[in-house]
C-alpha cells in the first residue's frame, strides 16, 4: 500500500510537470490571438541541432557506462537516444535556407520519427526480455548496434542529400489519421516506458531511474505539442522547448548519480538493477545471482563475499538445526544483506583508507536503506528485518536500531558471524587478509560483546566438520 502511496504521490508531482507544457498548449490553441507566428528558420536551425547534441551526449553518456555492465537495458536505451540524435538531427538540418532551400519531407518526417524511435527503444529497455532473447543480445549486441548506426547514418545521408527526389514523401506524415495513429502508438510507448522507470525509482530511489521517468514524462508532452501546435506558431515552438527540457532534466539526474557515487559507470548501475528487482519479485532464481553480482560490483575489493556469506551462514543454519524451508530464506537473506549498498556512493565503498566520520555515516545508511528495498520487492518482503539488522551488535551497541541480545532477529545474528569470519579473512585496501586461526581467535575475542555466542559456536562447529583437508568452508556448505 505505501509503495502505491509513493507512486501516486510521485505520478501527482511529475504529472504537474508534464501538464504545465500542455496546459500552455491548450491555452495557445484556445485564444489564437496569443498564439502568434514566429518565422525564424535560423534559429530552429541551431535550436535543433543543439538538442541533437543533448541527445548524442546522452547516447555517449550511457555507452561509456555500459561497458562496465552487459545489459539488454543499456543497449536499447543507446539505441533510443542514438535515433533521437540522428534523425532529430536530420529534422533541424533539413531546414530551409541551410543545406538546400527547398521545405523536403525530411523536415517533417524526422521530427515525428524521433520521437516514436526514442519511445520504441526506451520502451523495449523497459522490458525483460525472454532468457534466450537476452542471451542473443548479450553474444551480439555490438552487431545490433552496428546495424542500427548503419542504418541511421543512410537515413541521416539519404535524407539530407537526396532531397531531389523527395524519397520520403510516400510517408503521408501530412495525413491527420496517420499524424494521430502514430501519436496514440508513441504516447502509449512513452506511458509505458515512464511507468516502468518510474516504478524503477520507487524500489531504488537512485536519481538517474528518476530522471529517465520524469524526461519520458516530459516526452509524452512532446508528442502532445508536436501533434497539436501549429507551424510556426508558439504552439509549434512549445514541443522544441519542452524536447530540450527533457534532456536537461536526464543530465541533471545523471550528473547528480555520477557526482555522488564518483564514477560514471554508476548510472549503467542504476539504470540495470532494476532488472534484477523485478525477475526476483516474480520468482526468477536467476535474478539472485544477477542482484548479487550487482551488490559485489559496487567494490571491487569484494568480490566473492556475498556467496562465501550465503554459504557461512547456511552451515551455521544447519549447525543450529534450522528446518530446511528456513535455511532457503536464510540463504537468500545472507546473499541479499548487502542489497542497501546499490545506492552508497562508489568513492566511499572503494576508499582505500579510513573513513570519515561522516562517510562512515553514510556507509551505515545501507542496512536502512536495505530494509527499503527489500520492502519493495516480495521475494525479499519477509527477510527485511534480516537485511535491516545484520549490522547489530550482542551487547546492543550495533546500527541502525541498538538492538541487543536475543531481540536481534536469529538470522540478521547469523549473518553477523558470517559476514564478519568473511570480512576479517578477505584482503582490503587498508589491510591485509587474517589467516584462518587469527581470524577465529578474533571471533572468541567478540564474542559475546559484538557476536550471538551460539551463532560463533556454531560457525565454529560447523568449520571443524566442514574443513576436511583440501576444501574451503565456503566449498563444503
Amino acid at each position: 500500500m505505501e509503495r502505491w502511496r509513493n507512486r501516486a504521490a510521485w505520478s501527482a508531482g511529475w504529472g504537474g510537470l508534464v501538464a504545465a507544457p500542455l496546459v500552455a498548449l491548450v491555452i495557445l490553441l484556445r485564444l489564437p490571438a496569443w498564439d502568434v507566428e514566429w518565422r525564424a528558420p535560423t534559429f530552429h536551425f541551431y535550436v535543433v541541432s543543439a538538442t541533437a547534441l543533448l541527445a548524442a551526449a546522452a547516447l555517449a553518456a550511457v555507452a561509456v557506462a555500459s561497458r562496465t555492465i552487459r545489459s539488454t537495458r543499456l543497449l536499447f536505451l543507446n539505441l533510443a537516444f542514438l535515433s533521437i540524435a540522428a534523425v532529430f538531427a536530420v529534422h533541424g538540418l533539413a531546414t530551409p535556407g541551410f543545406i538546400h532551400e527547398e521545405p523536403y519531407p525530411a523536415v517533417a518526417v524526422s521530427a515525428w520519427l524521433s520521437v516514436f524511435l526514442g519511445a520504441a527503444g526506451i520502451a523495449l529497455s523497459a522490458v525483460q526480455p525472454p532468457p534466450p532473447g537476452a542471451r542473443l543480445l548479450e553474444r551480439h549486441g555490438r552487431l545490433v548496434v552496428l546495424g542500427a548506426v548503419g542504418a541511421l547514418a543512410a537515413y541521416f545521408i539519404a535524407a539530407l542529400f537526396v532531397h531531389e527526389s523527395e524519397w520520403l514523401s510516400w510517408v503521408p506524415i501530412g495525413d491527420r489519421r496517420f499524424q494521430l495513429a502514430l501519436t496514440a502508438v508513441t504516447l502509449g510507448l512513452l506511458v509505458f516506458g515512464t511507468w516502468r522507470y518510474l516504478d524503477a525509482y520507487l524500489f531504488t530511489r537512485l536519481p538517474a531511474q528518476g530522471a529517465m521517468a520524469l524526461a519520458l514524462a516530459l516526452l509524452v508532452a512532446v508528442q502532445v505539442c508536436l501533434t497539436w501546435g501549429r507551424l510556426w506558431h508558439l504552439s509549434w515552438w512549445l514541443y522544441h522547448g519542452v524536447y530540450a527540457t527533457a534532456f536537461v532534466a536526464l543530465f541533471a539526474g545523471w550528473i547528480v548519480e555520477a557526482r555522488r557515487a564518483g564514477t560514471v559507470a554508476a548510472i549503467a548501475e542504476a539504470l540495470a538493477m532494476r532488472d534484477s528487482l523485478a525477475q526476483l519479485n516474480r520468482g526468477r532464481p536467476a535474478a539472485i545471482v544477477e542482484l548479487a553480482d550487482a551488490i559485489e560490483a559496487k567494490d571491487a575489493a569484494t568480490l566473492g563475499h556475498v556467496s562465501r556469506v550465503g554459504a557461512y551462514a547456511l552451515a551455521i543454519g544447519r549447525e543450529l538445526n534450522l528446518p530446511p524451508w528456513q535455511l532457503r530464506d536464510l540463504a537468500l537473506a545472507a546473499q541479499m544483506h548487502d542489497v542497501g549498498k546499490i545506492g552508497t556512493p562508489d568513492a566511499i565503498l572503494r576508499k582505500p583508507g579510513p573513513l570519515t566520520d561522516d562517510e562512515y555515516a553514510i556507509i551505515k545508511r545501507h542496512a536502512v536503506r536495505g530494509d527499503e528495498i527489500a520492502s519493495r520487492v516480495g521475494a525479499l518482503r519477509p527477510l527485511r528485518q534480516a537485511i535491516r539488522h545484520h549490522h547489530e551488535r550482542w551487547d546492543g551497541h550495533g546500527y541502525p536500531d541498538g538492538l541487543a541480545g536475543d531481540a536481534i532477529p536469529l538470522f540478521a545474528r547469523i549473518i553477523a558471524v558470517a559476514d564478519t569470519f568473511d570480512a576479517l579473512t578477505s584482503p582490503r585496501p587498508y589491510r591485509a587478509a587474517l589467516d584462518r586461526e587469527a581470524a577465529i581467535a578474533e571471533l572468541h575475542r567478540v564474542r559475546g560483546s559484538q557476536l550471538d555466542p551460539r551463532c560463533v559456536d556454531a560457525f565454529l562447529g560447523a568449520l571443524r566438520r566442514m574443513e576436511a583437508p583440501g576444501k574451503s568452508a565456503s566449498e563444503a556448505a
